[in-house]
Order: C-alpha cells, then structure tokens, then sequence
C-alpha cells in the first residue's frame, strides 16, 4: 500500500458542452472544449471526474481516460487519470446509469464519479443509488465526487449509510452569479458534493466557477461549477 497518500480530485458537470447565454455569438463546442482544457491544464489536478458529457471528452495530454464512458440520465461520465498515476494499479468498474468508479489498488481507496437522479422527489432514488456504489466499491475506503444532485436535507440519510463530508465552501450551483440557463436557473445550490466512506479524509475543498473571457465577454463554461478536493487515504 501507498502509505500516508494524499490526491487531489476536481469534479465538473459540463453541462454537454453547450453555450453560455453570455458567450460570444459564435462561440461553438469546439470553443468550449478547447477553454475546458486550458483550465484543467492550469488546475493540474490528479483525478479529473467529469460529468454530462455529450460523447465527447475533452483531451488533455496530461491525463489518461479510464476505459470506460458511461452513459448517467443525462450525458456520458469520463475519469481522466494523471499520468503520474498510470503505473499504479487501477481497476475499473461501472454502476448502471449513475457512476464510474475507479480503485487505486495500491492506495486501496475507490474513487466514485457520480451523475444521480435529479429532482426535489428523488432523494429515494439517490440514496439507492449511493448504496449501490458503495457495495460496487472493491475497497471500504470510497470518495464519492460528483453531480450528486442531493439536498443539504439528504444529509442525515447519507450518514445513515455511511457517507459524510463538509459542504463546499461556497455553493456549487449559483444561477444568481452564473446566468449559463437564463432565468430559469436563478437559484443556489450544493449539487456537486464530495462525500468519503472508511478512512478517506477530505482535507481541502475549493470551488472553481470556470468563468473565463472571450471576444470581450465574460462568461462561464458550464451552468455547474466545478469542485476540487484534496483527499487523505
């Protein structure tokens, strides 16, 4: 075993690529895609953990894909590995329609990609959903990271099997500073979560709205913004 590791994670729903309302008339995927991987490139993560993607993901010649695409109720999951992690062992191993998981074998800890169930009703749905995971997870020690889509009021029941983290330090979700939808998005929101199970610590969080500029125009890549977590096994 890895002894006394520590990664760091970023989760981003990209909302299938699509154009912010502020964006530049002509900015097209292909624009989105390029300005995803500037960021990525710049944040350095370890483990990049991506959400709802539209087939397509973005290349970044710093990290490695896991074999495995999955399609989540909206868009595909992608995991991207940094190559300093490709020499360990990593396995691999999907959840129907909800997540990819990805287990650093040495570092005995399974890192979760999560796209659960939307809506207000489904807090059910999710939570079987994460007991899923878990008992899909080849190792007790689980980060699970992504679009949970869960309520600051489904904490209790996320305890209740195991899974806990703090919120992020801001919401993950602001409609009110991120008008990617219009105005049917003016709300806040902690959709994507960090959440650990058996010994994995989330040490650090930080939110990262990817707001960049372009053609004199402010605006942000997804109506998500992005998550990252420094995590101890």
């Amino acid at each position: 075993m890895v002894e006394s590791s520590s990664l760091i994670c970023l989760s981003w729903n990209l909302a299938m690529l699509g154009r912010s309302q502020e964006a530049p008339p002509d900015w097209t995927q292909e624009h989105v895609e390029a300005a995803v991987r500037q960021l990525l490139l710049d944040w350095s993560p370890d483990v990049v953990l991506l959400q709802e993607l539209p087939g397509l993901v973005p290349y970044v010649e710093t990290h490695d894909m896991v074999r495995a695409n999955p399609r989540s109720h909206s868009g595909n999951l992608a995991t991207l590995v940094g190559n300093h992690l490709l020499d360990e062992d990593l396995t691999v191993a999907v959840v129907e329609r909800c997540a990819l998981l990805v287990t650093l074998v040495d570092r005995d800890v399974t890192i979760a990609n999560v796209h659960l169930a939307p809506g207000g009703g489904s807090a059910g749905v999710r939570l079987a959903q994460l007991q899923a995971v878990l008992a899909s997870a080849p190792t007790d020690h689980v980060l699970v990271l992504g679009d949970t889509n869960t309520r600051l009021a489904e904490e209790v029941a996320l305890e209740a099997i195991g899974l806990a983290g703090p919120r992020p330090p801001e919401p993950t979700w602001d409609g009110r500073r991120n008008p990617f939808n219009g105005p049917s998005g003016e709300f806040v929101a902690y959709f994507t979560r960090a959440l650990a199970a058996g010994d994995v610590t989330i040490a650090d969080q930080r939110v990262l709205p990817g707001r960049i500029e372009a053609d004199g125009r402010h605006f942000h890549l997804s109506d998500h913004f992005a998550l990252e977590v420094q995590i101890r096994r």
